[in-house]
């Protein structure tokens, strides 16, 4: 009786030309976004092909015996940390490393004007409401002015504010700031050397005065203007700024110009790969990730370290295409020991592992993790987050001392869904089917379905629950191709090996 053992993990890669989407958000007719529907066809991934839905592939080497295993696990829950500003979106969070322990949590919630947040105290503004900025915060960023910890707040009105400790958060009213000189400031602010940056929409880099927040020069400024496109935001790689365009992205570095900006632009490595938006911009470690494009068409993920490199496949290209690139958001995190870049494109996400260079998608019945961060300091290892559709007002947080598999106490469900099994001209009669997994403390119960016409329909042939010894269906049917789907909705997590099992071979 032949035997097979199949892995249930690999790469996402999943027929987005099909008409079965599994959701219809935001999409495009021809080349302009529209509302949020899609004319013709969903925005989502299709129920066809490989899938990995709030799972992922995780490879363990062992360099002794010259071998790796390849698992599937499931990703870990965000719990409610705490409450800031109940019944408002989250806009910008951030772990303020420079100030006290390092492990102050700084938020901002609000659905037209944000309150910043120290933990779930309301910092004071100088605005005429002292609870609030004006506008909704862009952007958390910190540095230092003189020794004194910073903290320096955009915000979508084009106004800058800024925090130190014990004090007030303080409007910037220099004249020379570009918000207030009636420019449109995009993305936040980037700092390096005792200099704030900022751009506009023009593609102009402006610079405070070194080591202020708050005075700003009139001519402190140079132009990203290799390509004449559009600025879309700057951040700091190491000791260079770079400024993103709509076509093009340059580098600064700080060569000390005694007047105007203290920028100069390193010609030799302007790129022709644009950014779609200011938020669509993350940070992992010193390496910098973007949703690009370019004058040919197409929208894709990209990642720079020592180079550029697109990160994205055509699949999930062509997907995040339907979304619309004013829905595409970037953030990252790490968790499980691996690094994550997470793409919101609307209500789809989909997520890419650095290390495994696999993708895979995340679903809730609300994404909490619009924005993440992260501390390592002392005993508190953890990622926390915020949610801009969300209006339960929480910051929420992945605790590796306590991990849930629910979100905001709602469990979700992972999926694995396999490629097809099985050549299509002899059916298979499958005696029995075993998941080979660790085995769990409490139960675990994993779904079996099956689909054995190209994914059209599928059927659930059992149950088996982690928990115990055994984890084996038999008699599973037989198909003359067929597709595995396992789901798993307990709120434990898993660790999923291979499915292995026996099969009789008939022609008919």
């Amino acid at each position: 009786m032949p035997e097979f053992r199949i892995p249930v993990s690999g790469p996402y890669n999943t027929r987005v030309d099909a008409t079965n989407a599994l959701t219809s958000t935001s999409g495009v007719i021809g080349a302009g976004v529209v509302g949020t529907m899609v004319i013709g066809r969903g925005a989502g991934a299709t129920t066809k092909d490989r899938r990995f839905v709030n799972c992922w592939t995780e490879t363990v080497v062992d360099p002794i015996q010259n071998s790796k295993t390849v698992y599937l696990v499931k990703r870990p829950g965000f719990a409610a940390s705490n409450t800031p500003q109940s019944g408002s979106i989250g806009n910008a969070i951030m772990v303020w490393t420079g100030q006290g322990t390092g492990t102050k949590v700084i938020s901002a919630f609000g659905s037209t004007n944000s309150s910043i947040y120290d933990g779930t105290t309301r910092l004071a503004t100088n605005n005429t409401d002292t609870t609030v900025i004006t506008g909704k915060a862009t952007g958390i960023t910190e540095t230092s002015v003189s020794s004194t910890p910073t903290l320096f707040i955009t915000s979508s009105d084009n106004t800058a504010w800024f925090y130190q400790p014990s004090g007030t958060v303080t409007k910037i009213t220099d004249v020379d700031y570009p918000g207030n000189a009636s420019r449109t400031v995009v993305g936040t602010a980037a700092h390096m050397d005792g200099y704030a940056f900022v751009m506009d929409s023009t593609g102009t880099i402006w610079n405070s005065d070194v080591n202020s927040a708050s005075s700003w020069g009139a001519s402190s400024s140079i132009q990203a203007n290799s390509y004449p496109d559009l600025g879309k935001g700057i951040i700091r790689k190491g000791d260079k700024i770079m400024a993103f365009g709509s076509e093009s992205i340059q580098f600064f570095f700080n060569a000390g110009n005694p007047t105007g900006s203290p920028l100069q632009r390193i010609e030799s490595m302007t790129v022709k790969v644009g950014c779609v938006g200011s938020d669509a911009i993350t940070q992992l470690s010193n390496d910098v990730y973007w949703a690009g494009s370019s004058p040919e068409g197409g929208l894709s993920i990209y990642g720079f370290t020592d180079g550029i490199q697109r990160i994205s496949s055509p699949e999930i290209d062509r997907i995040l295409i339907l979304a619309g690139a004013s829905n595409i958001s970037l953030s990252s995190l790490k968790i499980y020991g691996r690094s994550f870049i997470v793409v919101n494109a609307s209500t789809v996400t989909f997520v890419y592992c650095v290390e495994e260079r696999l993708w895979h998608q995340w679903t809730s019945t609300t994404p909490l993790w619009s924005k993440c961060a992260g501390v390592s300091a002392g005993n508190e290892q953890v990622t926390y987050s915020i949610s801009s559709l969300s209006t339960s007002g929480k910051v929420y947080v992945i605790n590796p001392s306590s991990y849930v598999y629910a979100d905001d106490g709602v469990t979700f469900t992972a999926t694995a869904q396999s490629g097809l099994m099985g050549s299509g001209r002899n059916r298979i009669s499958y005696y029995d089917i075993e998941l080979i997994a660790d085995k769990e403390t409490s139960s675990s119960p994993v779904t079996v379905a099956v689909s054995d016409d190209d994914y059209q329909n599928s059927t659930v042939i059992g149950t088996v629950d982690l928990s115990q010894t055994r984890s084996r269906i038999p008699l599973a049917g037989s198909a003359y191709r067929r597709a595995w789907i396992l789901s798993h909705s307990a709120n434990t997590g898993f660790r999923i090996e291979a499915l292995a099992g026996r099969t009789i071979d008939s022609v008919n």
